[in-house]
């Protein structure tokens, strides 16, 4: 009896997963195509949807073989690059997007900045993320975060009206902020064996590269502490004002008031 059950069960269940336009069951290795490239692109677009890439991308391809001169394959190349990009194949998509833009320049998913955008959005997602038993991604290789940032400066550049600019914008906000973290981790670390000089270095590139980042206010203060090591205390009078004068409402700015007092109160030589 429980055997009888067990295999009416499995009949049930490979007959439902065969069921289905553009069905996708266990014993095919391609899904069913259609006659037309509009019916193909459709499902392509379905499954992108559920995040069946491999089985979006075969639609697509299909598209591009067989109806190379319908509009449909046009989009299903920007289809074959957005599986690209949910399977987290970030290098095929990126190159996917770039020949799409330069093969379609006037197409409305180029000059709406859909193409550029999501270019960018892989670029981001290369970006080491942090993990629990790793170093924090601050510490890491930059180089992505650069790329990511050399992108989207590009987009907010080259797509002012695009719907995609808020998330952009976003996206480059978080990208400074990454930046802004190494740089101060990598002052820190100079300031920690002594290298007052090579501090210097990245705090005042902080400042001037990235004022919009959350990060100024405490380099401001380290910046001018350190020149106060240094007794460059003009250099670092400067500082502390930036920050009392920029930032008010940080609770540095109270503590660059009392430098600015002390450096002040100094007799001049």
């Amino acid at each position: 009896m429980r055997a009888s059950i067990l295999v009416g069960l499995l009949l049930l269940m490979f007959t439902s997963a065969g069921c289905g336009d553009g069905g996708w069951n266990m014993f095919k290795t391609t899904p069913n195509f259609y006659p037309t490239a509009q019916q193909n692109y459709e499902y392509g677009l379905t499954e992108l949807k559920g995040s069946n890439w491999l089985v979006a991308i075969q639609f697509f391809e299909h598209v591009k073989k067989n109806f190379g001169f319908s509009k449909y394959a046009t989009l299903a190349e920007l289809g074959l690059a957005d599986a690209n990009l949910g399977r987290e194949k970030y290098t095929e998509a990126i190159e996917g997007y770039k020949q799409f833009i330069k093969a379609h320049p006037s197409n409305e998913r180029v000059t709406d900045g859909y193409a550029p955008f999501k270019i960018c959005q892989c670029y981001m997602k290369e970006i080491p993320s942090d993990w629990l038993l790793a170093p924090p991604a601050y510490e890491k290789d930059q180089g992505p975060v650069v790329d990511a940032m050399r992108e989207l400066e590009t987009f907010m550049t080259d797509y002012h009206d695009s719907p995609h600019r808020a998330q952009a914008e976003k996206y480059l906000a978080q990208a400074i902020q990454r930046i802004a973290d190494h740089e101060l981790y990598v002052a820190k670390f100079y300031l920690d064996r002594n290298h007052p000089y090579a501090a210097i270095g990245r705090l005042e590139h902080l400042v001037r590269e990235y004022p919009s980042s959350k990060r100024e206010p405490e380099t401001l203060l380290l910046l001018g502490k350190t020149y106060m090591k240094m007794n460059k205390l003009d250099l670092a009078k400067t500082a502390f004002e930036k920050l009392r004068n920029e930032h008010p409402e940080d609770f540095r700015a109270g503590k660059a008031q009392l430098y600015i007092d002390f450096i002040n109160a100094k007799p001049k030589s």
